[in-house]
């Protein structure tokens, strides 16, 4: 049977309720607040309406006598089915398919987290009443986000149906765009810091390339299907174990010891630099962390921008370049005699 829209609008207020007021609201105070937001006419057609969503739609609504309330006994459950479109389910999808790419994480775990953040930024917008207000309660930080995301759907389209992609593109040192049509056995997607790149074989190289998106042009499907060798597939399902960032590196994977200040030691504990990292001590004069990576350019940039609040211990060559690049920075800064 179709819902109606009256039937919807109370359907979303009562998941709403019992979502994030669980055990809070009696039948009596669910029932005003279906009466004055949505002109519900009498207890019994909330409890219709309960009955509904249990038998129809799976709700686990429970009761809780001694608390006086209603909750669900699956904290999980939301009625996404009923509050989504087609077109929003179907975003979804791809949302799955592009964790499932970039995170290689469990993606139900990761997806409930994704919709986890979407209810809590709707929680602050409802608490935000900008008719009323007269300054700025929250600000966010606004991203720059990296070109041609609109690509992600069709590599990820590209990737499922094991099917080659041809495109053009530009390098960080010859912008000007190359009309050589490259042709790429795409295999994965990764994001970093809101820019998105594919990683696939090289037929031409015989080895693994990775290519931004905001430097690809003129992106097609072929009808040709990949061909990757075990190894090279072996290479990169590896590859970001022990990297950081989206540079390869040439090198092996080392330990790396770094000294951080108390203070940066505590950001860095909470929010790790790396999967690998570990916390070996933590005292009131330095914080003393361990990752296990291969260092590459990517790493070198992010050590460098914690400054005087950051010592790097091993390996020998990391601190070798540490000491050249801050070196070269400060003579940029260096008064002429």
């Amino acid at each position: 049977m179709p819902i109606t829209r009256s039937a919807f609008q109370r359907y979303r207020l009562i998941d709403e309720i019992i979502s994030r007021y669980p055990r809070q609201y009696s039948k009596q105070r669910l029932f005003e607040l279906c009466q004055d937001k949505c002109g519900i006419r009498s207890i019994s057609s909330l409890e219709k309406d309960i009955q509904r969503l249990r038998e129809d739609h799976e709700a686990p609504i429970a009761y809780d006598k001694r608390r006086n309330g209603y909750y669900y006994t699956d904290p999980q459950f939301r009625l996404l089915r009923l509050m989504l479109s087609p077109d929003d389910m179907e975003a979804l999808d791809y949302a799955r398919e592009v964790l499932t790419a970039t995170q290689g994480a469990s993606v139900a775990g990761e997806l409930a987290n994704a919709l986890q953040k979407v209810r809590q930024s709707l929680d602050i917008i409802r608490e935000v009443k900008t008719e009323t207000l007269t300054r700025r309660v929250v600000y966010v930080e606004e991203r720059i986000l990296g070109g041609n995301r609109q690509y992600v759907p069709v590599l990820i389209r590209a990737i499922n149906q094991n099917r080659q992609i041809s495109f053009r593109y530009s390098r960080h040192d010859s912008p000007e765009i190359d009309n050589k049509l490259r042709t790429l056995h795409p295999i994965l997607l990764r994001e970093v810091a809101d820019s998105w790149y594919v990683i696939g074989y090289d037929e031409a190289s015989g080895k693994e390339r990775t290519f931004a998106f905001d430097r690809m042009r003129d992106l097609e499907l072929t009808d040709d299907l990949c061909e990757v060798p075990p190894t090279v597939l072996t290479n990169v399902s590896e590859l970001f174990e022990h990297i950081y960032g989206i540079t390869d590196s040439s090198g092996p994977v080392e330990e790396i010891l770094l000294s951080f200040t108390p203070l940066f030691g505590r950001y860095v504990k909470a929010k790790p630099i790396h999967q690998t990292q570990e916390v070996l001590s933590d005292t009131d004069t330095e914080c003393v962390v361990r990752l296990r990576l291969a260092p590459n350019r990517d790493l070198l940039m992010h050590l460098r921008s914690y400054g005087e609040h950051l010592t790097v211990l091993q390996p020998e060559s990391l601190v070798q370049e540490m000491k050249e690049s801050l070196a070269a920075t400060l003579s940029r800064y260096e008064l002429p005699t």
